[in-house]
């Protein structure tokens, strides 16, 4: 089951990321992360993805998965979080976003 988990400051929702058990045997998947503009640089989606990999390796995965859009601060970002490009991208996912950088992040 997808699962969403949120950050709020001062009652408003500043960041948001929605994980997806199984995409494989051996991986869960990021599908999103947002934070708000007037909030990043804070640490949050730091927060959100270690949150993401605590779930993914309660739930047993080696991995986590990520599609960046490809500019050099998402793929930057994701770097300095531990994911690396693979070149063994998730058929479907490469299907729908053929553009993005496809990362890996082994737990």
């Amino acid at each position: 089951m997808t699962s969403y988990r949120g950050v709020p400051v001062e009652d408003h929702l500043v960041g948001l990321a929605v994980y997806r058990p199984r995409l494989t045997d051996q991986l869960a998947q990021l599908a999103a992360l947002f934070v708000s503009r007037s909030h990043r640089r804070q640490g949050i989606a730091a927060r959100l993805i270690a949150e993401a990999c605590r779930q993914a390796q309660s739930d047993g995965h080696a991995g986590i998965y990520v599609s960046a859009i490809p500019s050099e601060s998402a793929v930057g970002f994701y770097r300095g979080q531990g994911f690396v490009p693979t070149l063994d991208v998730h058929p479907e996912l490469y299907k729908l976003e053929p553009e993005d950088i496809h990362m890996v992040k082994e737990l």
